[in-house]
């Protein structure tokens, strides 16, 4: 073999060689000093401060947005709420009108007018004016003070004016003409209220309700047995302290049971209390009941009486003309 043909295999050889050498390791450089090596710094999330996010969270200066949206994203959005809450109380007011229109041909909801007068069997409703005049249980005014219980007594004049008997109005004395003891004795007029078909059976003297009725009623049952009877007193041991006396027009106060039924045209009987001494400046619950076989039946009212204003000591204002 010639020494031309042996020089590639030589040179094969040691390309070889240096290619099976090993590498240098490459070197990583070192980071900068400037850089943050950790992402958490204090106060801060990615290098940004927990106050500037909450900030740009209302208000981004750079996108001009609030909470996410431009001022014409809100307009859009308060528009959008506003109508579509205007669409739901219109839909549901039509619903509704639709729903109560239709039960006027699908229900048969009429009424017999005189029904409407009835009550129970077991039981008949009581009327004391002037309190039931502004549908509160309330007598209240200031002593001497004619303004203050001038509206009771235009409603007691009201009360005896419509069709009523001289005769029915000369038994309740006092409590029968103006100003009816306002404002030292303030009278009450109870009646029982018009309801067809009611027809009030007298006291036995010795069913249960008898025995449970107070002894005064007891007593007016010895003289008439045929009375529906009325009795009023303070509604609490505390009343009944300061109530002072309470006189019935007319004495005793008996209901004519054979006046019932009513109809149409009969007017309920008055039976009149006149309240005297009493306690001013103290709230004083009344109750009267009654008192009937089927009952006691009851109406309650408060009276209240302020005293007069004093000057000086002992001198009081005098208001009355």
């Amino acid at each position: 073999m010639s020494k031309k043909e042996n020089e590639p295999k030589s040179f094969a050889l040691s390309q070889k060689a240096a290619n099976a050498q090993p590498k240098p390791a490459t070197k990583i450089p070192p980071l900068p000093p400037s850089i943050p090596t950790t992402s958490r710094g204090a106060g801060s999330v990615d290098g940004i401060t927990v106050k500037k996010k909450f900030k740009d969270h209302f208000y981004d200066e750079e996108t001009k947005q609030c909470c996410g949206r431009t001022g014409g994203g809100w307009m859009s959005l308060f528009a959008y709420v506003i109508m579509y809450l205007l669409f739901l109380s219109t839909y549901t007011m039509i619903f509704l009108y639709g729903s109560l229109y239709s039960l006027r041909f699908l229900v048969d909801y009429k009424v017999d007018k005189v029904e409407l007068l009835t009550y129970p069997k077991h039981g008949i409703g009581l009327t004391a004016a002037p309190t039931s005049e502004s549908n509160y249980p309330l007598i209240w005014y200031k002593n001497g003070e004619k303004e203050d219980y001038g509206k009771y007594v235009q409603a007691l004049d009201k009360l005896l004016s419509s069709n009523r008997r001289k005769r029915e109005v000369g038994k309740l004395g006092p409590c029968g003409q103006s100003p009816y003891g306002y404002g030292e004795k303030p009278c009450v007029i109870v009646r029982i209220n018009r309801q067809l078909k009611w027809s009030g059976q007298p006291l036995l003297p010795n069913s249960t309700v008898a025995k449970s009725a107070p002894a005064e009623v007891i007593q007016w049952m010895k003289t008439d047995k045929r009375k529906l009877w009325l009795e009023c007193r303070g509604y609490h041991a505390y009343d009944k302290e300061h109530i002072g006396k309470i006189r019935y027009f007319p004495d005793p106060p008996g209901f004519d049971p054979d006046v019932f039924p009513l109809d149409r045209t009969k007017k309920s009987p008055l039976v009149a209390i006149q309240i005297s001494d009493f306690s001013m400046g103290i709230s004083l619950a009344v109750k009267c009941n009654l008192w009937y076989e089927a009952g006691p039946s009851t109406v309650e009212f408060v009276l209240y009486v302020a005293p007069q204003e004093k000057l000086g000591n002992n001198t009081q204002v005098n208001v009355n003309v």
